[in-house]
């Protein structure tokens, strides 16, 4: 790729979280909006060279390398919960019956509104992935042949299908989280040719921090030496999957609904684990004297978790106030180590 061999080659990496997503697009909207003071014409993206996104961390990545102010991305989230994560779902549903559904939310309205983002900030034509102005990885798991999965953008020889993907539909793939939402399947045809995806579900069962994902790309097939390589990771709150004495589920449907807390577990300890993964490589790294630099950006949310799919307006207020603190506390951390 012709990389300056001095130069820092940055990642930003988005963990995946559901309506959670509105803490890292808060504090994406609070640094773009400074980085803006010194560069007006530069967007986030091109302050980047590798974008890394699971779930909902894929639709940030996503909108952002299309060049969605991430202001509005942010928007999007408030404006959509409602749509998104419908409340009134469950009055109309027998409790026991619940399990049997194929999820407990269409994933229609979340499509449609995906669509109607990124086709905006493509003159109105549906994006590919082929369209994204920075190189992007995706992780999904392929539920039809049972395989981890990460689409990717055209950054690379190898790479010869997922750049004909409608973006969309990849980050509808990545966010499909099990219980919430059903599989997606796709099929496409475009100028660039057509195929199928069958059964696609949220990256966050295998990658739900996406930050090694971006390791690997940048070191195995963009061949950047480890030495040069800095990580800015976005949490999207770091819960408590605390299982109290006094919580007793008597069945299964306790642990899947109406709060998937399964799901919500695997998913929460998946990012923290990733994070511990990436703090022990860099310091055994460091003990050789070439290792790369890492940034995480989390919210302890202390016990007291907002449930990816809640749509409550003093959770969303609480978590625009969370990004908003998160950006004030370390937005010149963050500038500095953007600038290192």
């Amino acid at each position: 790729m012709g990389e300056d061999i001095n130069k820092k080659f940055k990642i930003l990496s988005i963990d995946g979280g559901g309506i959670r997503g509105l803490i890292p697009a808060k504090v994406l909207a609070e640094l773009e909006a400074e980085l803006q003071e010194e560069e007006p014409e530069k967007k986030l993206y091109e302050h980047f060279d590798l974008i890394c996104g699971t779930s909902t961390g894929a639709i940030l990545a996503i909108g952002i390398s299309l060049g969605i102010p991430a202001k509005d991305l942010a928007k999007f989230y408030e404006d959509n919960a409602k749509i998104i994560f419908p409340r009134f779902f469950f009055r109309f549903i027998p409790r026991k019956c619940r399990a049997f559904l194929n999820a407990i939310y269409s994933n229609k309205q979340l499509l449609k509104k995906l669509r109607e983002v990124y086709a905006d900030a493509n003159g109105g034509r549906d994006p590919l992935m082929n369209d994204l102005k920075a190189r992007v990885c995706v992780p999904a798991f392929n539920g039809n042949d049972g395989a981890i999965n990460v689409f990717k953008t055209r950054h690379h020889p190898g790479y010869r299908r997922d750049y004909k993907l409608p973006a969309y539909h990849v980050a509808m793939s990545s966010a499909s989280a099990p219980v919430y939402f059903p599989p997606h399947t796709f099929s496409f045809k475009n100028e660039l040719g057509e195929g199928t995806n069958v059964n696609m579900i949220d990256g966050g069962v295998f990658a739900n921090n996406p930050a090694l994902i971006g390791v690997f790309e940048a070191t195995d097939k963009l061949n950047i030496s480890i030495g040069n390589i800095s990580i800015l990771s976005l949490g999207t709150g770091q819960g408590k999957q605390i299982i109290k004495r006094s919580w007793r589920p008597k069945n299964v449907f306790d642990w899947l609904f109406p709060n998937p807390k399964l799901v919500d577990l695997v998913l929460d300890t998946q990012a923290q684990i990733t994070e511990q993964y990436l703090l022990f490589l860099q310091r055994a790294l460091g003990k050789i004297g070439n290792t790369f630099s890492h940034l995480r950006i989390q919210h302890d949310m202390k016990g007291d978790n907002i449930e990816l799919n809640s749509s409550k307006q003093k959770h969303i207020d609480r978590m625009k106030s969370i990004g908003e603190e998160l950006a004030k506390n370390r937005l010149t951390e963050i500038l500095n180590f953007l600038k290192q």
